[in-house]
């Protein structure tokens, strides 16, 4: 049996070939090419993205830099009433031993007692009260600004942050030095408060064998001290 091809039976089979090869091409070259330029963009719409988030934080970093600047620029108003860290017995010893020696008065004794954490409002009202006394004269915008700004301060003082510790004094003077002392306390160390006192005769006899007649004093005190986080943590 004799197969006669013909001119348009190999332009048939051209085709088919040209039909068979394209198809091999795209099974084996293109449709993975395809598919690894699918994955290939996927990934740098992700970079992309990941991009802008970059850009966004950093340029919030200036806006997160400026809140925390007013925040400790509002801690430190806060704190000014304040001594600053943890004192020390040994320190606030010092503190009250040095107003006592500076206004003429001799102590006897001294007793203190360790900082811990305690409230505050008895503090805040009479330091409150204190600058509402000394700014009577001006208007009462001012006074109303004074007092949104008082209680912001008071807001951002956290209980556990502010620390009390207690000393107890007595010394012999006159009621005069004590109350150079108390006038020191109230203008000069607004992070003593005096809650009492006691003022008694106090006879005794000197080196010289002479008597002298004085007063025993006896005070309470409270040491006011703004602790940091981790002061307040260790």
């Amino acid at each position: 049996m004799n197969i006669v091809v013909t001119e348009r039976d190999k332009k048939l089979l051209r085709l088919v070939a040209c039909l068979a090869i394209i198809v091999i091409f795209g099974m084996y070259l293109i449709r993975p090419a395809m598919e690894n330029h699918e994955t290939l963009q996927n990934e740098y719409d992700a970079a992309e993205q990941k991009q802008q988030e970059y850009q966004t934080q950093i340029a919030a970093l200036a806006t997160i830099d400026d809140i925390i600047a007013q925040n400790e620029a509002a801690l430190n108003t806060a704190s000014e009433k304040y001594y600053k860290s943890d004192l020390e017995t040994r320190q606030m010893d010092d503190i009250i031993t040095g107003i006592a020696l500076e206004n003429g008065l001799f102590p006897q004794s001294l007793t203190l007692t360790e900082a811990a954490p305690g409230a505050v409002s008895a503090y805040l009202a009479e330091q409150e009260a204190a600058q509402t006394d000394g700014s009577a004269d001006t208007s009462s915008d001012a006074e109303s600004a004074d007092s949104t700004d008082d209680t912001s301060a008071a807001l951002i003082q956290p209980v556990n942050y502010v620390y009390i510790g207690t000393a107890t004094i007595s010394a012999q003077g006159a009621v005069t030095q004590w109350l150079n002392f108390l006038d020191e306390v109230e203008h000069r160390y607004k992070g003593l408060r005096v809650t009492n006192f006691s003022i008694a005769d106090y006879d005794y006899v000197a080196n010289n064998t002479q008597a002298v007649s004085t007063n025993l004093i006896t005070g309470t005190l409270e040491i006011y001290m703004c602790v940091s986080d981790k002061e307040a943590d260790a």
